[in-house]
């Protein structure tokens, strides 16, 4: 049975064990050249979209700097890993402490939080007899999942960091970290990754039937991002993008049936909420590669059909109208528990009159 950890993603091996990093060298030599200046900060902040590599380059960091390394090469050429890298990778090594969401056996699922205990535990870490390593690390993955309470309480700690401590924060929202906690931490951008970099990083998982054709749609859908393309994929995101594209441009004859067919099918997430999330983000993925299509009047890669369009108009514009709509609909949706199903029923409802209106198909 496939151990439970809230910052892994299902079916793919921890980033902590990825072997290779793939991109992001803006960032990676920014924290070298503080390393090398013999005054490396005491808080980074590693900022991205989600799963473009954050916390690989966390674990990274971790492993370049308890083995002494002075350069992130010698961390991936590790054939046979050293004894303090293989502690590392076990989460058994007493010099760094990770902060995540702690399965909850009682109730079988994780928090949405993760709760202020779990910051506390950082003093009592730092409390604990000196150890042999250069230094003493923090990972915390990621902090916009921390309570209010939790993140006063790492407000607290980085205002008086401990002395050899290091603090690596991972985030995929900028705006909603406290301001005084990104004051006190230098940030290390991590982008989506260009189509090599995200071709050689599914490659690397060893996925079976994936075609040419598969990775380059998994790369437009994703936008570059490795994780968000793994969670397409597992969930037969691709071709429930082909349907979604079909009910809304190519179909004359369109009925309620099929979208609510498509809201209330089987799944294998978790919870139907996740579900429902995902369509979401795959409803407004199809909006994205509409628009872009009206408003180059080009055949996008991901919509194999063309859309009726003139030159007359800018009829991209209520597309990218409706985009926003939908979103500030969602996220409504989400902040006062309302039904996800029904908000859905209603997005596909406003893009099929603005279809019509402008008569795609």
């Amino acid at each position: 049975m496939e151990e439970l950890e809230a910052d892994k993603i299902p079916n793919v091996p921890h980033p902590r064990k990825n072997k290779t990093i793939y991109g992001h060298n803006n960032a990676k030599n920014l924290f070298l050249k503080s390393l090398q200046t013999g005054k490396l900060h005491h808080a980074w902040l590693i900022h991205g979209p989600k799963g473009v590599g954050k916390a690989t380059l966390a674990w990274k960091i971790a492993k370049l700097l308890q083995n002494g390394f002075s350069n992130f090469e010698k961390v991936e050429a590790e054939g046979q890993l050293s004894l303090i890298s293989k502690r590392i990778e076990a989460l058994s090594e007493q010099s760094l402490l990770l902060c995540r969401r702690q399965f909850e056996k009682s109730k079988k699922k994780f928090p949405q939080e993760i709760s202020v205990d779990e910051i506390r535990k950082i003093n009592h870490f730092f409390s604990l007899s000196s150890t042999m390593s250069n230094y003493r690390i923090v990972i915390i993955d990621n902090i916009n999942e921390l309570s209010i309470s939790a993140s006063n309480a790492l407000l607290k700690i980085l205002e008086e960091p401990p002395s050899n401590g290091i603090f690596i924060l991972i985030s995929e929202n900028k705006r909603s970290v406290l301001p005084t906690i990104i004051s006190r931490c230098r940030i290390l951008e991590c982008n989506f990754l260009g189509f090599d970099h995200f071709e050689k990083a599914i490659l690397s998982l060893n996925i079976k039937s994936l075609s040419n054709e598969k990775i380059t749609k998994l790369f437009y859908m994703s936008e570059g991002s490795v994780g968000k393309a793994l969670e397409i994929e597992q969930h037969s995101g691709i071709e429930i993008f082909d349907k979604l594209l079909q009910m809304l441009i190519f179909e004359n004859k369109q009925n309620d049936e099929n979208i609510w067919e498509l809201i209330t099918a089987k799944h294998n997430f978790e919870t139907t909420k996740d579900y429902h999330k995902f369509l979401f983000n795959l409803l407004l993925s199809a909006i994205v590669q509409i628009s872009k299509s009206l408003a180059t009047n080009q055949k996008s890669f991901l919509i194999n059909k063309d859309i009726n369009n003139t030159n007359e108009d800018e009829k991209y514009f209520p597309y990218s109208l409706i985009y926003s709509i939908i979103i500030d609909d969602l996220n409504e949706a989400l902040k006062v528990n309302l039904s996800l199903a029904d908000i859905l029923f209603t997005s596909f409802l406003k893009i099929n009159k603005i279809t019509k209106d402008l008569k795609l198909v």
